[in-house]
Order: C-alpha cells, then structure tokens, then sequence
C-alpha cells in the first residue's frame, strides 16, 4: 500500500518531563563563576547551609546570637571579620524573654546601640509554633511536607532580604525521623532553597551533639550521616580537653574553600557571652604582662560596661567572685583571693584605681572599684566619658531585680557580716567560709530575708 502521508502530518516532538539544566563548561575562563561569599569570613558560607552543633548548655545559642549581631552591625567575631547585613534569627526553642536577656549581654559585650540593632536584626519567637518540616502519614506512605510556618519564614527572607538567617533549632524545626537519611536531605535541601533566594542568605542550622561527642568520642551531630553529607558546612562547639571551662569552635567541613580556618578557643564572661580566649602567657610559658596590668584591663572592662565590681570583701560583688571568672584574669598570679585583695589595694595606694560610689537596686549607697585617669592610661585606654549600661543591681550584668527569689536560700543568722573579722585565709577555696553566701538584699547586713522573724540573734 502506498503511502501517501505529508511531511506535515509528522508529529512533532514530546517535551521531556523533566529538564536538567546543562552548565556552561565553554564560559569557565571567559565568563568565570564568582568567588564563594563568606558571611563570617572562611567559615559560613553564603548561599548555603551550614551545621553548628554542641551539646545542651555548650553556648552555640548564644554563639548565634553573637554572630547575629556581629553580621548585622559589620563587627568582626572573635577576631574574625563578617560581611554586613540584615539577620533573621528564627528561634524554635528559646522564648523572647530568654532572647532578650542574652542581647542584652551581648549589646553590653560588644558596646552596640539596640536602637540600631533593631533596624538590622529580626529576632523569630516561634516557639508556640517552630516547624518547618513535618513528616505526615497516609495509607501506609510516610512523606516529609513543608508546615506553613516555613512557608512564611520564606516570605521574610523574602521581605527582609538578609544576608544570614538562624534555625534555632533541628530538633525543633524537624518533626520527623533524624536517623531517616531520605527525609533529612529533604529538610536541609528545602533550607537550601531558602538561601538561594533575593540575597543569597547563609542558613546556619543550630542541631545537638550526641553524648558521646561530647565524652570524646563518635561525631559532632546526631542522627544520620545525611546531615553532615547535605550540609556545605559544619561547625562543632565543643569542650576543650586541656580545660572544660573553656569552649572551642572548630570547622569541621567545609566543601566551598579550602579548610583554612583555625579553631577557636573562646571563654564565656559572667554575663555569659563567648569571647576569644586570649593567652596570658607566650610559648615559653612566660606571662604576656604583668599581673597588675592584666588586672587593670579585667577591671576596666567591667567599668567600661558599667558593671559594679564591689570595694568591699564581703559583697557578693566582689573582686575575686566577679574578675576570676574572666578570660583575662591573671590566675597564675592569683591563684586565691588573698593577694589579689592585698594588690588592689596597693594599686589604689599607687593612684591606679579608686572607690566611687553608686547606688543599687535596693536603693542603697556601694563602693565600686573605678580606674583612675592614672590606671587608664596604664592600659593604653581612655576613661569612658559616660556610664554605658545601666544599674541592674550590684553589679551583675544579667540581674534583675523583678526576677523571682532563690526558693531556699541559706544565709545563716549573720549573713557575712563576721567575713572581715576572719583572715583573708578564708577567701581560699578549701575554706569553709569561701563557700557562705550572702544575702543580695542587702549585702549581708541583715534584713528579713536572711534573718526571717525567729531567727536566733
């Protein structure tokens, strides 16, 4: 039989279903891919999702935070500069109250303006509702579906175009099964798209370390390999071996750069804020200054934060419960509280420090230790011209006198009221006297907190 078909009765090519976008190979050295971009210079990565995971009460929330405002006022963290620009933090766990209580420490930290921050951080309490992806069940099929929160963090980033945006985190945001590899590159590729939207925002993901991490062994993340192997990037905050009471924050994956960067051993202040953790002594073991100058330096911060460190031995503000803790308090040198009373008060003899008086909470008039004009320019610093955070109490950058009273709180019928009657032996640590505390009411002056009605007189 003959054909008799056209060319136009020809039926034209289906569309595949699929398009896979091919690369421009040809255009590599005419026509060159920018440079990866840092938001915290060689370790997040913008565009991408980067991993930061510590154990419960390790201070990576904290540490986000930090890097939060660090991005969005272009200040450098831990020495190490960012790229400025507007921050989302979406936090699944900790409630405003909380959040605030920490930007308050770390505004103080790092002297910044929250008029000003304001403009450039948005700060998500997401709490009632932190999903953003949830595993559903039908008939048998289990299938990882976006929640509408996700949905409308999309529509911020959109609005607010930033350059960082916080999970506060997986197991809050994730609600499905963290060992189920499938469903966990789903969730950190559903993150993914949110960084490759307006701005090209790095998402940094905060997950938990597992329990044997933190004892030393196994990895720095719980669950599936999938989240280490989704991830572009990785950051682990871990305690060090040599001192537990010290943090360090390494980069454990990087796919973008080489992996460059060095680890950081930070230290967290009284107020609970993560700073480097400067040596005091070079390689040799040899202190990098003087004792007294280190000194100086701690009690400088202190005034330039406008945070009271007490005169008086007895106050539960003193110098040797409040500088210790310090990264850069000169321990060697001071290994109890006997002679770092007997140094300030050789420094105030020497003209560099000096009793001023303020006024505390309870409305009650304290001495504090101040540099003098002398002691700043021992440091190579100037007097601040103004105080730079308020009175929260004596002293304490987090207190707050609306908060709720200790619920058993043992002072003993004298407070401390004998404490500068003893040898300053009492102020070392195996003595039973360094462990009494003293009313915050009063100072250890008696009221009817610590001395209810009945107490023995």
């Amino acid at each position: 039989m003959q054909d008799t078909g056209t060319a136009d009765d020809v039926l034209p090519e289906s569309e595949p279903a699929v398009n896979i976008p091919t690369v421009d190979v040809a255009g590599v050295w005419d026509n060159p891919s920018p440079e990866p971009d840092f938001v915290w210079d060689k370790y997040i990565p913008r565009g991408h999702v980067c991993l930061l995971s510590g154990h419960g009460g390790s201070g990576k929330s904290t540490a986000a935070l930090q890097l939060c405002v660090a991005v969005a006022m272009g200040l450098p963290l831990f020495g190490v500069p960012t790229t400025q620009g507007p921050v989302v933090f979406f936090s699944g766990e900790d409630a405003g109250p909380i959040l605030r209580h920490r930007l308050a420490g770390i505004c103080h930290n790092l002297n910044v303006n929250p008029h000003l921050l304001a403009e450039r951080l948005t700060v998500l309490d997401a709490t009632s509702e932190p999903v953003l992806y949830r595993e559903l069940a039908e008939f048998g099929r289990h299938t990882l579906e976006p929640a509408p929160v996700f949905h409308r963090l999309a529509e911020i980033l959109t609005e607010r175009q930033p350059a960082l945006c916080v999970v506060d985190n997986a197991s809050d945001a994730y609600e499905a099964n963290e060992n189920d590899r499938a469903q966990v590159r789903a969730f950190v590729r559903g993150l993914a798209s949110l960084g490759r939207q307006g701005s090209n925002p790095a998402i940094m993901l905060l997950t938990h370390t597992p329990k044997a991490s933190v004892r030393g062994g196994g990895e720095s993340y719980s669950g599936s390999t999938a989240w280490h192997n989704s991830a572009r990037a990785r950051l682990s905050l871990a305690p060090d071996r040599d001192d537990t009471s010290r943090v360090v924050l390494s980069l454990d994956k990087m796919n973008l750069a080489p992996m460059t960067a060095e680890p950081l051993r930070l230290a967290r202040t009284m107020g609970g804020v993560l700073v480097l953790d400067e040596p005091t002594h070079d390689a040799a073991g040899e202190p990098t200054e003087p004792p007294q100058t280190a000194l100086l330096r701690v009690l400088g911060d202190f005034n330039h934060r406008g945070e009271h460190v007490s005169a008086e031995q007895s106050a539960h503000t003193n110098a040797w419960k409040l500088c210790r803790p310090e990264p850069s308090f000169p321990k060697r040198a001071f290994p109890v509280a006997g002679p770092l009373f007997a140094t300030l008060r050789q420094m105030e003899r020497d003209g560099l420090i000096e009793k001023g008086t303020y006024v505390n909470a309870y409305r009650k008039d304290r001495q504090e230790w101040l540099l003098t004009a002398k002691g700043w320019d021992a440091i190579g610093e100037s007097a601040p011209t103004a105080p730079t955070a308020p009175t929260y109490g004596d002293g304490a950058l987090d207190a707050d006198s609306t908060s709720v009273a200790p619920t058993a709180p043992t002072y003993g019928a004298g407070g401390m009221g004998d404490f500068l009657a003893q040898d300053v032996g009492a102020n070392l640590p195996d003595s039973p006297l360094a462990e009494k505390s003293v009313c915050p009411r009063c100072d250890g002056e008696g009221c009817g907190f610590c001395q209810p009605e009945g107490a023995s007189q």
